[in-house]
């Protein structure tokens, strides 16, 4: 099956985060999936008198968040098994994160980025293959992809 999507970068983004998310949670990896939920929720603001107190609030919360979803994930995962379906997704991942990284005006290039590399194939399914079909501008000149016969 072929199927043509069209989305944002921004968009792209939260495809990412919710495929890590689901993928580490297939890996029990409690600890970095209560890091991605409570990053979404603290804001460091330099001008905030406040901002240490709440910081250190918010690191009982999320170390809190972590131990629950430890022992939740610890239930149904008891070993280091991981499913085709983790394999799969992790995949996915693997391909967008890399698409992330070739399109997007806001990753240094000149430093070392893991989502440079060829996407490592793990699973069962082939690796995807993604398409920029155009790259939009926005106000401020901006752009979000790029005219392109590539595929990644």
């Amino acid at each position: 099956m072929k199927l043509e999507v069209e989305m944002t970068e921004e968009q792209l983004n939260l495809l990412i985060l919710s495929t890590e998310i689901y993928g580490r949670i297939l890996m029990n990896q409690p600890d970095l999936v209560a890091d991605i939920i409570a990053e979404d929720r603290f804001f460091y603001d330099k001008n905030d008198p406040e901002n240490d107190r709440r910081f250190h609030e918010w690191i009982k919360d999320r170390d809190e968040m972590t131990e629950k979803l430890r022992m939740a994930l610890n239930v149904m995962f008891h070993d280091s098994y991981k499913s085709d379906t983790c394999r799969d997704l992790i995949d996915i991942w693997r391909v967008l994160r890399h698409l992330q990284y070739n399109i997007s005006d806001n990753i240094d290039k000149s430093l070392y980025d893991v989502r440079a590399s060829e996407p490592y194939h793990g699973g069962t399914e082939p690796l995807m293959r993604v398409r920029i079909l155009e790259k939009l501008e926005v106000a401020g000149g901006e752009r979000l992809g790029e005219k392109s016969n590539n595929t990644v």
